[in-house]
């Protein structure tokens, strides 16, 4: 048997044993060598979801392989980026790597990993960095010529991309980012699908009119109703399709998200976005008929004789500049909540003050490609914070899905309820930057975290949030209160009155409209939070068929857009779980017009 490349020993390769790694572990631990020389050292980092730690076996000097003993980092995202991080250091024998945009966090804990690893077995991380510089090497042979090229590889880019090949048509599917999954991927996945099996087997009533309804009034009759309509009557064929075309598999419970009028809003397994996007991904994969890059960015639409003829991309590593060929576009690259710059043009109240929950490539690249070739924009001046996000990052906080189980309550620092938990992401934003220090607080009790399982579920996020005191467990209210300095005793007469108003099975203060249950077992849960900007409800202007239309409001042919970058279906406000139901529609409707289209 010949001798194994160094590429076959990187992160992920499946050939050391547990008990193979833990024994090297143990020789790390003496910086024991092994017959052959080699030592085995292990090195750890902070990650976006907990500590990362891997093991790096050394000999002779260099890096023999580089193998990841725990992490927690999310898939299709954080397991991508160490992989090819892996690989690049094993390959080319040096840590003068960048992190792999889409995971930085992830990228620079692994490196950090990495280098202490190889500090314990006698080298000099700082030297190492100081080497030549590797670069992710850009796809071998791509073709230069395609019917459709779809930008974005979150939901709506996957959904349309899959769905024009499966009806035989050659698709290239572009990312710029180093991983696949856009801000779908970072999202919770939840998908607001009426008349669904779980709906139908707890008797809630409920029908593509209601969402619909529900979506117009929860945007202040702002929104589309022809392109709503094509939402609330299309996501439930669009769920099915996710879980037979994709693979996606569900939980079994609903969450009910604020301004719905019913519990509607399904989970994918495991609670969070890349649950979808990772399922997508591999099914995309397997089709013959359609390509898949990343690290590609698409910087301008080619037009010919005033149709779609072509995107011209760069490949954002290495500068190669690329001309594909091709007769439609589906433009699925999100909107645009992570750029200050364009943000603050649309609304300067949603400027620098915000951070974002948004993936890093949410930087409005379509609104800008597409509008130089006549599209209008729309609403571009209707931006939304999510209410309930990380103090200090901006990300969305999951422990949330407590207050969408119907468990928390909600109050500000001097102990005080304030709005109704399941109110309008715009009404509980606008309502907690009115409290003190522009934040509020929830509070759980032990019965909701065993009834839930939400704290098991997202334990990383617990564990990150409670290391930086912004999440707080305690026998006593008094002890939970203590870390942020609330008072205790307002905050007991506040749960007090809620207390009765379960019994009495009422609220009369803010006529909470989900089920009520009672906060009175410790120990206590108490997290803080405060709104990031979450989702830019403008974009291209579309019609029902996802044509991108100019500004006489005709489509401009060969071009089209799903998900986030098009505009006009939210109105004013968003309500949770519809993006998702947005995007896997309307990504079905732009592949499959796209397709007819070309022909």
């Amino acid at each position: 048997m010949g001798r194994l490349s160094r590429r076959q020993f990187i992160t992920g390769a499946a050939i050391a044993t547990a008990a193979s790694a833990a024994a090297l572990s143990g020789c790390a631990a003496e910086g024991a060598k092994a017959p052959d020389g080699s030592i085995a050292t292990v090195g750890s980092g902070m990650g976006k979801h907990g500590s990362i730690k891997v093991e790096v076996v050394t000999k002779d000097g260099a890096v023999e392989r580089i193998a990841v003993l725990d992490s927690r980092e999310t898939s299709g995202l954080g397991d991508v980026c160490m992989d090819k991080l892996g690989a690049l250091i094993v390959d080319n024998q040096t840590l003068n790597v960048d992190a792999v945009s889409g995971a930085t966090l992830s990228s620079m804990a692994y490196l950090k990993a990495v280098g202490e690893a190889l500090e314990a077995a006698g080298e000099d991380p700082a030297a190492w960095k100081k080497r030549d510089k590797a670069l992710q090497p850009a796809e071998a042979d791509i073709p230069a010529s395609y019917d459709i090229i779809v930008v974005g590889t979150g939901g709506a880019g996957f959904t349309a991309a899959i769905s024009a090949a499966n009806k035989g048509k050659k698709v290239l599917l572009m990312e710029k980012l180093g991983v696949f999954g856009g801000s779908t991927a970072l999202s919770g996945g939840e998908m607001a699908v009426p008349q669904n099996w779980i709906q139908i087997r707890e008797g809630v009533e409920d029908s593509p009119e209601t969402l619909a309804e529900d979506m117009l009034k929860g945007g202040d009759y702002r929104g589309d109703p022809e392109l709503v309509n094509v939402i609330a009557n299309g996501v439930f064929d669009a769920a099915q399709w996710l879980t037979f075309e994709g693979g996606v598999s569900w939980e079994h419970n609903l969450l009910f998200f604020g301004g719905h009028s019913v519990k509607r809003s399904i989970i994918p397994s495991g609670h969070i976005g890349n649950a979808m996007t990772t399922k997508l991904t591999a099914r995309a994969k397997t089709i013959d008929a359609l390509t898949l890059i990343d690290n590609t960015k698409a910087e301008e639409i080619v037009m010919a004789d005033g149709k779609v003829a072509g995107i011209k991309a760069t490949n954002v590593v290495t500068g190669d500049s690329y001309g594909f060929a091709c007769k439609a576009v589906v433009l699925a690259c999100g909107g645009f909540g992570a750029n200050i710059e364009m943000r603050e043009k649309a609304n300067p109240e949603f400027g620098s003050k915000f951070n974002s929950t948004d993936c890093v490539g949410a930087q409005g690249d379509g609104l800008t490609m597409a509008e130089k070739v006549g599209a209008g924009l729309i609403d571009m001046d209707l931006i939304q914070t999510y209410p309930i996000c990380d103090v200090e990052t901006g990300a969305l906080l999951y422990l949330d899905d407590m207050r969408l189980d119907q468990r928390t309550v909600m109050f500000n620092k001097e102990g005080v309820r304030f709005v109704e938990e399941l109110d309008r992401r715009d009404v509980l934003s606008s309502a907690i930057l009115a409290q003190t220090g522009e934040r509020a607080y929830e509070i759980w009790d032990q019965k909701a975290a065993d009834d839930t399982k939400v704290v098991d579920i997202h334990a990383d996020e617990f564990e990150n949030l409670t290391a930086r005191n912004l999440c707080v467990k305690a026998d006593t209210l008094e002890e939970a209160c203590a870390p942020f300095e609330i008072d205790a005793a307002a905050l007991q007469k506040t749960l007090d009155a809620w207390n009765g108003y379960v019994d009495a099975g009422s609220d009369p203060d803010f006529k909470y409209r989900g089920k009520l249950s009672k906060v009175d077992t410790p120990p206590y849960y108490i997290m803080v939070y405060k709104p990031a900007v979450h989702y830019t409800m403008g974009g291209l202007h579309i019609n029902p068929n996802a044509e991108v239309l100019d500004g006489n409001d005709e489509p401009i042919p060969g071009l089209f857009a799903a998900g986030e970058v098009a505009g006009h279906k939210m109105g004013t406000n968003r309500l949770g779980s519809t993006s998702m139901a947005d995007i896997y529609t309307f990504g079905r409707v732009a592949g499959d017009n796209a397709a007819d289209y070309v022909g």
